[in-house]
């Protein structure tokens, strides 16, 4: 039985390590790095309350999954396929975000790609109320 237990301990911590960061971790990461730049920079044209510019919508993890017009602007495990990447590092001549705007910082850039890398964990299950969407873009 100890023999059973220590197996499948072994397991546990392996799938762990291979699956990287806890679910703690990629929340901690996404709140600090990634929901701050997309409501500072994205959620002005691509929101779910009155903005959907290219049919696309950053501000809950179904919008961001499914992409606009352009098809899909996130592959989770892939930032280099991964549309959100090419455009915020104006890799696509026509289509540089955030428009009219700066480019994003060289380490907002490897922070979106290292979240796109990890999986792209996303919490927000809803789009937000207006009043959660006021207060994040404040």
């Amino acid at each position: 039985m100890k023999k059973n237990f220590y197996i499948l301990f072994v397991g546990i911590l392996f799938v762990q390590f291979v699956q990287g960061k806890t679910e703690e971790e990629k929340r901690s990461f996404f709140e600090s790095k990634i929901r701050p730049t997309l409501a500072e920079n994205c959620y002005e044209c691509h929101n779910s309350l009155n903005q959907k510019k290219g049919g696309l919508i950053l501000d809950h993890k179904a919008g961001l999954y499914e992409g606009g017009q352009t098809g899909p602007s996130i592959i989770p495990g892939d930032p280099e396929r991964s549309l959100l990447i090419r455009v915020i590092t104006h890799a696509i001549p026509n289509l540089k975000m955030p428009r009219g705007g700066p480019k994003l910082t060289d380490q907002a850039i490897e922070d979106f790609k290292k979240w796109i890398a990890d999986g792209a964990y996303d919490p927000r299950k809803n789009p937000p109320s207006a009043k959660e969407f006021a207060d994040e873009t404040a």
